[in-house]
């Protein structure tokens, strides 16, 4: 993503400081902080603090705090009312009629509107602010395209009925549609903070766009983002007084903090497991937390030639030995994917199978595709975020594998998350290990979003047409066993054609402090932290 976090005017509403470096794995501090304030670090600096513009799952657990839209997941991964108290659904499955709660208020103190709501969904679309994301979510509302291309500055498939009713059209009923609206690019912000075509992140105005339960009070690149709890939240107040969230990119660092009483909830790395799973005062600390995201190796066939042979792409994983990943790098704590569609998501079939290991296939496969042993191949660059040493890892066993078994060299790239993020939406990374993680509950977010030809997260630049008439079909299909049938035709195209080689699923492991109470999570992550306490 190119856009940069300075917000210089936000860094004067309070003060910032760094956070003492722990030493050692002494537990030296187990009560919560007498502040009542969360410290929960982030791995890398937000990519952005405009809802319409984030793709990342780090900033977006870090926006949920300041921003909603009208309907939320609940810590049962059901779908329920938030801003919206309900909605009604047109015979023809086309038109949803969202019913306002009264009297919401944003956290510059305007009252939230049915206009906002068309606002927010319009901004999102407008091409000067240049979304790379908000089309993939909103593109399904009537006239969504035409604002995204500049056509037109109206998007006729949002009416405003009254000041609390907001009728929203889409082209075509698809029973996915309204889990949409839980991503960031549905947030309704205020129309007097939010301008057009201008990014949040340079501005100020993001302190008070939101309706969320926290309120942004302050960031400096490289050091901490503040949150203060908002009184006023239309749901009740959060427990907490708010949220520190240092930023440390250094995982060694990250665990030493925790350790020393400095944080409050941490990401485990599998290299800490075996001695914190030892340790009497860390054991009972860590927690797991299934997730509805995989992690898997893309293979841009447009930027990388020998990508784009069959051959090359089913030879690499033919040659990948996941179970040698999931023992050596995941310590048997995550387990293989074969789909990239992750256990959770409504279709997931257990019994699927991808490419097995097969190091004489692998072999063959590359030999018929000209390269015998690797012989003349070109280097591989992947590339991977920094803060992540499984990631690391991974890649380092990815290059044995490879070398071993076919005579190819990977060569690493560990980089910034945002610079990342621009890359990969240019399409111009050769090969990448990232995570997919849903951004609803629904297999069209993997299927059709990730695989689909020129869909918007399709940057392998695979295209199948007999994968993409399957996702079109599933898309709208109503009957749930039919449109899960059609999906899973479409994985096994796409096991079979190997755009992508997914590798394990998610499953966050955190140390969490034993004062952190009512922590509500669900497969979309940890959700905003409105009910949690920190008590002794």
């Amino acid at each position: 993503m190119t856009s940069r976090t300075r917000l210089s005017i936000l860094t004067l509403l309070a003060p910032v400081f760094l956070l003492p470096t722990g030493c050692g794995h002494k537990q030296t501090a187990s009560a919560p902080p007498t502040s009542n304030i969360l410290r929960i670090p982030l791995l890398s600096d937000p990519t952005t603090f405009d809802p319409a513009r984030v793709e990342d799952g780090t900033t977006i657990d870090m926006l949920q705090q300041m921003f909603e839209g009208l309907v939320r997941w609940t810590p049962q991964n059901t779908l329920a009312p938030a801003l919206a108290k309900k909605w009604d659904i047109s015979k023809d499955g086309l038109t949803y009629t969202f019913h306002l709660r009264p009297n919401v208020k944003f956290q510059d103190g305007n009252i939230m509107t049915a206009q906002d709501v068309y606002y927010s969904m319009r901004r999102a679309l407008d091409p000067a602010l240049k979304s790379t994301v908000a089309l993939s979510y909103l593109g399904d509302i009537k006239g969504a395209k035409e604002v995204s291309t500049g056509k037109t500055k109206e998007l006729t498939g949002v009416k405003v009925i009254d000041a609390s009713t907001v009728a929203i059209t889409i082209t075509a009923p698809k029973a996915y549609w309204i889990y949409t609206l839980t991503y960031p690019t549905a947030y309704v912000l205020s129309k007097a903070e939010a301008k057009d075509g201008v990014d949040l992140t340079d501005s100020a105005d993001a302190a008070g766009a939101g309706t969320g339960p926290f309120r942004l009070t302050s960031y400096q690149r490289g050091s901490k983002v503040t949150l203060a709890a908002n009184p006023a939240y239309w749901d009740g107040a959060p427990k907490l007084a708010g949220q520190e969230r240092p930023i440390i990119k250094d995982a060694g660092t990250r665990h030493d903090e925790y350790v020393a009483g400095q944080l409050d909830i941490v990401d485990e790395a599998k290299g800490d497991l075996d001695a914190d799973e030892k340790d009497t005062n860390l054991k009972d600390q860590i927690k797991y937390w299934p997730r509805a995201a995989t992690y898997y190796i893309g293979l841009n066939q447009k930027t990388f030639p020998a990508f784009a042979d069959v051959r090359v792409r089913q030879a690499l994983a033919y040659a990948t030995d996941k179970k040698r990943l999931q023992s050596v790098v995941l310590r048997g704590k995550l387990d293989i994917a074969q789909d990239i569609l992750p256990v959770g998501i409504p279709g997931f079939d257990p019994q699927f199978q991808g490419l097995p290991y097969d190091p004489a296939k692998a072999k063959s496969l590359l030999a018929a595709a000209g390269y015998p042993g690797g012989k003349g191949f070109p280097v591989i660059n992947i590339t991977f975020r920094e803060s992540y040493p499984d990631l690391s890892k991974t890649v380092d066993l990815l290059r044995d594998m490879w070398q071993t078994n076919l005579g190819v060299t990977l060569q690493p790239k560990v980089t910034e998350w945002a610079v990342m993020l621009d890359q990969e939406h240019r399409n111009s990374l050769d090969c990448y290990h990232i995570r997919w993680a849903a951004d609803y509950l629904d297999q069209q977010d993997f299927y059709s979003i990730l695989l689909r030809t020129n869909a918007g997260e399709n940057h392998t630049l695979y295209s199948n047409p007999k994968l993409d008439a399957l996702c079109d079909k599933a898309d709208v299909e109503q009957n749930p066993a039919v449109r899960s049938g059609l999906y899973r035709q479409a994985a096994r195209i796409a096991a079979d054609e190997v755009p992508l080689i997914p590798l394990y699923y998610q499953k966050d492991i955190e140390l969490v402090k034993p004062y952190v109470k009512n922590l509500d999570d669900g497969l979309m992550g940890h959700l905003p932290y409105t009910k949690l306490t920190l008590a002794k």
